[in-house]
């Protein structure tokens, strides 16, 4: 069974739609433990309620030290580092150091989940980019992650219509919805590693995608 561990800043929603799944069996994978690069995050009373192990690393102004002290924290955890890393709502940009400890052939064993339908609305807050823009549909991506801003390998998308939404509140409410079905099915396939990588044009760009198999 695939190892994994969390890797979060916040309050953790998806993080409990990861735990639920797992707990129940919709998600075949070994949760070991979550790391959060912010002392009093949320994320980390939730994972200790259910007797998951914690750690916490302090954001450092070199970024590479930073991901260096999260490796020794991953090698740390029960079982030693595990074979892949979710990152559940992790505010901070990674440096190769950690993308290469992580490296497969043609990808990283690293998943993360984005409010955007990428490549539109990379970066930060992608739904209040969306409403902002004044898009009728809005909508969430899980990817890969490589060395670029949200430009990874796209596994899985989910669109919703924000035309009715009268705040940006609105907007990140069905977002969450959405995130919370979208994120454990697609770890379902994407951590036991069946899946293949090809090359689709979406939003008339060019860009290496993932297809279950």
């Amino acid at each position: 069974m695939t190892s994994f561990a969390v890797l979060a800043s916040g309050t953790g929603s998806n993080f409990e739609a990861i735990a639920d799944a797992v707990q129940s069996g919709r998600l075949a994978a070994k949760l070991v433990g979550v790391v959060s690069d912010v002392p009093d995050a949320g994320v980390l009373a939730k994972a200790r309620l259910r007797g998951i192990t914690t750690a916490v690393v302090p954001r450092e102004k070199d970024r590479a030290a930073h991901d260096r002290k999260i490796l020794q924290a991953l090698d740390a955890l029960p079982g030693g580092r595990p074979r892949f890393l979710v990152l559940a709502g992790y505010m901070r940009v990674m440096t190769s150091t950690l993308i290469q400890a992580f490296r497969a052939d043609r990808y990283s064993r690293i998943v993360n989940i984005h409010p955007s339908l990428l490549p539109a609305f990379p970066g930060v807050a992608g739904y209040a980019q969306a409403y902002a823009h004044g898009a009728k549909i809005a909508g969430v991506t899980v990817h890969l992650v490589d060395e670029g801003l949200d430009s990874g390998p796209i596994c899985a998308q989910g669109a919703f219509s924000i035309s009715e939404c009268e705040s940006v509140h609105e907007v990140e409410d069905l977002g969450k919805e959405l995130e919370h079905r979208l994120y454990p099915e697609t770890l379902s396939w994407i951590l036991p590693e069946k899946f293949k990588l090809e090359e689709r044009e979406t939003a008339s760009v060019r860009r290496l995608c993932v297809r279950p198999i």
